[in-house]
């Protein structure tokens, strides 16, 4: 379990922390009203965090049972799910709520203007996903590359979509990752790419692969 949410923590960006422990900033709050119950997101600091909560239970009945992923301003107080405790229940429930400081930029090497990238043929019939985030200034340019040489490829946002996460979570589990990862995360094939800080590195990681 910690290793899969490490794993899972090291997607969102750098500078991870594991707030099943204490954040600093970053609070899980509640609201019980009757049998209804709220968890919050209270955010104390000035800049934004990223959030994963998954809720374990099986004394509340839930609108739904995906994981909750969100961005919490800076000082603001977000609602994430809303339960209601079924009859004859203690209303006992478990948390995994997961804290990532949003990244305020990714270092990118730009090409030079007559730069030219001759990828192998073969790379054209290959299946390419590329999983993503909208905080992600690297993975727009390396979507503009693949389009630009006219390369198929699936892309999966991990914000907007809580089952691409999950996805992703298994793919590092099948190929025994245990090591941090930075989005974008390419995968060719069966191989995934999980270190690319720049634009050469995603270039490097298309070429090496053939």
């Amino acid at each position: 379990m910690k290793t899969t949410f490490s794993i899972l923590l090291s997607l969102f960006l750098t500078c991870s922390v594991f707030s099943q422990t204490i954040h600093p900033y970053v609070k899980l709050t509640e609201k019980i009203k009757g049998k209804r119950l709220e968890l919050f997101a209270v955010n104390s600091g000035a800049t934004s965090y990223n959030i994963f909560l998954r809720v374990e239970t099986k004394d509340y009945r839930r609108s739904s049972s995906r994981p909750v992923l969100k961005t919490i301003p800076a000082n603001s107080k977000v609602r994430l799910i809303t339960m209601v405790k079924l009859n004859g229940k203690e209303g006992i429930y478990t948390t995994s709520f997961v804290v990532n400081e949003i990244a305020q930029g990714l270092s990118i090497t730009k090409d030079h203007e007559n730069f030219e990238v001759k990828f192998n043929n073969a790379l054209h019939t290959k299946k390419i996903t590329i999983y993503t985030k909208d905080t992600c200034d690297l993975c727009m340019d390396a979507k503009q590359l693949l389009d630009k040489h006219k390369i198929r490829y699936k892309e999966l946002s991990i914000e907007k979509d809580s089952i691409n996460l999950i996805q992703l979570i298994s793919e590092f589990k099948k190929s025994d990752l245990k090591k941090k990862a930075l989005v974008p995360i390419l995968k060719i094939e069966d191989s995934l790419y999980t270190s690319l800080k720049t634009r050469q590195d995603f270039i490097k990681a298309l070429k090496n692969h053939f």
